[in-house]
């Protein structure tokens, strides 16, 4: 009879495989912003819900060996009746430094776990805004970064694509 028992250890092989990546925060900080209220004070009235349009980008630039600048663009337009009564654009940014990053992660990890880190902060400011704009905060619903990219390689990979070696100058979510 043969011994199956998984001990918890893996080849060497494969233990080189697994990797785990740091990633320091260097910076956070509004890097564009822009609030527009163009139908006020009409808009103001408590009868008014507008319909909320949400529009996110993701992109990432290059700033030294293993240090990124992310970029998360969120563009709110609040639309009733088909006038736009308020826009906000908000280019959140932080710096990122990495650890350990393997060249096929730098993509992953920018698009998706930096912008995760971004987002609530944003998300905050984008509220705050709102309310400062005379409307009930808005409070956006969290995004699915990891779906979106997933998304966008599957499209990637069926029209070709860009190349993953260029991530420096721009990817989406």
């Amino acid at each position: 009879m043969t011994d199956t028992t998984d001990t918890g250890t893996a080849p060497a092989e494969e233990q080189t495989a697994i990797n785990t990546f740091s990633m320091t925060v260097k910076a956070q900080y509004i890097k564009d912003m822009s609030f527009e209220n163009p139908k006020a004070p009409y808009s103001l009235r408590s009868d008014i819900r507008p319909d909320i349009e949400i529009g996110v980008d993701v992109r990432a630039e290059r700033m030294a060996e293993n240090v990124f600048e992310v970029i998360l663009q969120l563009n709110v337009n609040g639309v009733h009746e088909g006038d736009k009564v308020f826009i906000v654009e908000l280019a959140y940014a932080g710096v990122f430094q990495f650890e350990n990053v393997r060249p096929d992660q730098t993509e992953y990890v920018l698009m998706v776990e930096c912008a995760r880190l971004l987002f609530p902060f944003a998300r905050q400011i984008i509220g705050q805004v709102t309310a400062d704009g005379g409307y009930p905060p808005l409070h956006i619903q969290p995004i699915d970064f990891l779906g979106v990219f997933q998304k966008n390689e599957l499209q990637r990979q069926e029209t070709g694509g860009i190349d993953v070696s260029k991530i420096e100058t721009e990817g989406t979510a």
